[in-house]
Parts: structure tokens; sequence; C-alpha cells
């Protein structure tokens, strides 16, 4: 009686486990589909077309989106700057730590702090961008950003320093 029990929960693990799988391989048709029908960018090429109103911005696009393809399970080859993360990318819906993990990366490589209030406020690749464009410091972004560890923490000391002194005058 024992092992039948057992053999039941583990037959109801596979069946959940399987409507993971299949869940999750819908999310990612989906996005798929929606990036298939436009035309191909690399990351440089997408920074420039979309945010190409400055180099900054545009260097900074390339970037984020190279950080954001180490997150997601598909090709962004067609990836538009108004796409919203959770409903056309399905980031929610492919790994419920995606999210957290993307903006963990963005902080490491690009040496920022995105509180939680924030990021919940953003939705689309465009208010990603406007945001970061903000935040991000200057020396941040270019060719050879990434950043070490060391460096991202000192640029947080700092910050954290600035805003208990408040604004200078």
């Amino acid at each position: 009686m024992e092992h039948l029990k057992l053999a039941l929960m583990g037959g109801a693990v596979v069946i959940s486990a399987t409507g993971v799988f299949l869940c999750e391989r819908v999310n990612r048709r989906r996005a798929q589909r929606l990036l298939q029908g436009r035309p191909p960018l690399d990351p440089e090429a997408f920074g420039r077309a979309h945010f190409g109103e400055s180099p900054r911005r545009a260097m900074l696009a390339a970037q984020v989106r190279e950080v954001l393809a180490e997150h997601v399970p598909y090709a962004l080859e067609g990836l538009g700057p108004d796409d919203a993360f959770v409903q056309d990318l399905r980031m929610d819906a492919l790994d419920s730590m995606s999210t957290v993990e993307f903006a963990l990366g963005l902080e490491e490589r690009l040496g920022v702090k995105i509180p939680d209030a924030d990021a919940e406020r953003i939705l689309t690749f465009r208010q990603l961008l406007d945001y970061l464009d903000q935040h991000v410091p200057r020396e941040s972004v270019g060719p050879a950003s990434k950043r070490t560890v060391e460096q991202v923490e000192a640029a947080d000391e700092v910050r954290d320093g600035q805003e208990r002194r408040g604004p200078r005058s």
C-alpha cells in the first residue's frame, strides 16, 4: 500500500512538470512569433536604430539588450523598443526568476542599483532605457563597460553617501 502512494505521488509530479514545460513552451513560442515578424537587428544596430539620438543611448540600449538575451530562451533579433517584458516577451511566464536575474545582471554590468519600487514601474524596453539613461554613471556605458563587483560596490557606496548628505547646493 505504501508503494502505491509513492508511485501515485511520483506520477503527479511528472504530470505537473509536464504541464509547466508545456506552458513554458507556449509562452516561448508567443514571444518568438512576435519577434520573428520584424527586421532582424544585432544589439548595436538595435541601439542605433531605436535609440540613436545620442551615441550613449545607442550603446546603453545595445548593452541592455545583450543582458536581456542572457535571460530569455529565444533570439532577440526582432526586439522592438516598446515591447513589454511581461505581455510581449513573456518573461514572468518563462521563468519566475528571469526578471529578477535580468535586473541583477543590469546592476552588475552597468553599476547601477534598481530599487524594487522603480523596477515595478518599468514595463517596456524603452521605459527601462529611459530609467537607466538617468541613473547609470556616464563611465559605465561604452564598449568596455563590464565592471568588477568591487567597482559596482564602490559606486554604490559613493551614491549611498551622497543620498544621505542630500543634494549639493
